[in-house]
């Protein structure tokens, strides 16, 4: 059922909204998972009527039926007071070069070309608590202030001790015709706010966008805030809006990016952070991955609608990535694999998500350790539901997989000894339910297979769909490779707490 906005009244959109979301498909399937599926559709429908953007994911999973993940605990911190005021200036080279030694010089040269005629030499709010009234004073002639809104025409950069807080209703401009950016090692508040890059190419290099980069010791917090247009580059140091470290730098606080609508921003990145959480946003028309975490341990990223152009992965979570939990977001739409999960992360919990009508798969888990794919919805992409590939100990539990155009479940290129779970997972009228290639050993129990007759199984697992036939709803638990049936007692235990 589409909407027509036009036709209701504004006071009665979100109600309307809501009430379509919760109405029965007409002549809908009755198997549990194509009634997952019309759900889904309904809620996609829903994400491209609402022009305002104002439904989250948590509205949407809940009028789906689906279960919502906690609210992410976040306490902002509180203002400095009583300290002085100070800035100067600083040579943009040394702070970019501090970039540089840790994340690479990729796209450093564009940065300095953007500055023209003004050269090297920056803003710097050394010490105490600014907010846009007094950065207007300090920024002089690099800044056009009107009532609640700042716009740079100049780098800021706030150093460690200082902090720049833009509050409800305040509005912080970035100048890409002036080379315009933030470079934060201090603490960085978006409170209510709107953050966003504006204005024509830059002149001197046509590649440069505004950005916002958190980085050593920096603490960033945005909450209810519009961030729009920011980042360019091929790394996650001018992505857009970042967070990244070197291995040494601690933080005093904690940061996060939670209930905001961003739209246009390159990349959120995130690089060797800890603990950061990135809760209950609207993120669309991402210019590249829409969210890319690296060396990174325990982030929480959880309720986050992702919608809109999609060029590639919505989510990455790369290289030695450690306790990364991503919980309850819907992804609708877009190219490539959904969730990307890849190159020894360990210890990775996706679960309760939506992913929908992707080009490539779902979500997909390579070369990953002791992962966990569990209470997902994967309906309607054009090739694989979930993908495992070159992992130890993966699980997948409790997954609805539907209408996928390939298999439900790919397993290929597994590693001698391992030993992937799948369990009380729905099957629904996929390419095929389960498709191995070089799986080792796949241990099923609890799947239904009842709406996925006759293509149980396929590739080098694809003569062993007798078991399955003769146990449809998976009573029994089975272990088989490409040879047949495992004895169960044979296989390793899967990830204990101690692993």
């Amino acid at each position: 059922m589409a909407l027509d906005r036009r036709m209701i009244r504004p006071g009665l959109w979100a109600a309307a909204l809501l009430a379509a979301l919760a109405l029965p498909a007409a002549a809908a399937p009755d198997s549990h998972g194509q009634q997952q599926r019309q759900a889904v559709l309904r809620l996609a429908e829903a994400v491209e009527a609402d022009a305002d953007a104002r439904i989250d994911a948590r509205t949407l999973m809940t009028e789906a039926g689906l279960a919502l993940p906690p609210r992410a605990d976040v306490t902002p911190l509180e203002a400095r007071g009583g300290q002085e005021i100070t800035s100067g200036s600083f040579d943009l080279r040394i702070a970019l070069g501090r970039l540089a030694q840790a994340f690479g010089h990729e796209d450093v040269s564009a940065v300095l070309a953007a500055q023209g005629a003004q050269g090297s030499t920056v803003r710097m709010i050394e010490t105490g608590s600014v907010g846009l009234a007094e950065l207007a004073s300090l920024m002089d002639e690099d800044a056009v202030s009107g009532t609640g809104i700042l716009e740079l025409r100049a780098p800021l950069i706030i150093w460690h001790g200082a902090e720049l807080r833009v509050g409800r209703d305040e509005m912080l401009q970035l100048s890409r015709e002036h080379g315009a950016f933030v470079l934060n090692f201090g603490r960085l508040v978006i409170d209510g706010a709107t953050l966003r890059g504006v204005g024509g190419e830059n002149p001197d290099n046509e590649e440069f966008h505004p950005f916002v980069t958190t980085t050593g010791a920096g603490i960033l917090q945005i909450r209810e805030a519009e961030i729009t247009d920011l980042g360019f580059g091929s790394t996650g140091k001018f992505s857009g809006l970042s967070v990244i470290r070197g291995a040494l730098d601690r933080p005093a606080g904690g940061s996060f990016i939670t209930d905001s609508k961003i739209v246009r921003v390159r990349r959120i990145s995130v690089q060797a952070a800890e603990g950061l959480v990135i809760d209950g946003n609207r993120i669309e028309d991402a210019g590249s991955a829409a969210l890319v975490l690296l060396h990174s341990r325990d982030t929480r990223v959880t309720a986050n609608l992702l919608a809109g152009r999609s060029v590639t992965n919505a989510i990455r979570v790369l290289d030695g990535s450690v306790g990364t939990v991503l919980s309850g977001n819907v992804i609708l739409k877009g190219d490539r694999v959904g969730i990307l999960v890849k190159n020894a992360p360990n210890r990775t919990l996706v679960t309760g998500n939506v992913v929908w009508g992707r080009e490539g798969s779902g979500i997909k888990i390579d070369r990953a350790r002791c992962a966990r794919v569990t209470g997902n919805l994967v309906i309607g992409n054009r090739q694989k539901g979930i993908e495992v590939r070159r992992s130890l100990a993966a699980h997948l539990d409790g997954n609805i997989l539907v209408s996928n155009r390939s298999a439900g479940i790919w397993i290929s290129d597994q590693p001698i000894g391992a030993v992937t779970r799948i369990e009380h997972n729905l099957l629904d009228a996929n390419g095929a339910g389960v498709a191995t290639a070089t799986a080792a050993a796949l241990l099923l129990e609890g799947n239904d297979f009842t709406r996925q007759f006759p293509r149980f199984l396929a590739g080098d697992l694809g003569r062993q769909g007798r078991y399955i036939a003769a146990d449809i709803t998976g009573r029994a638990p089975i272990a088989l490779d490409a040879a047949g049936p495992v004895p169960i007692a044979d296989l390793p235990q899967h990830c204990g707490d101690g692993d």
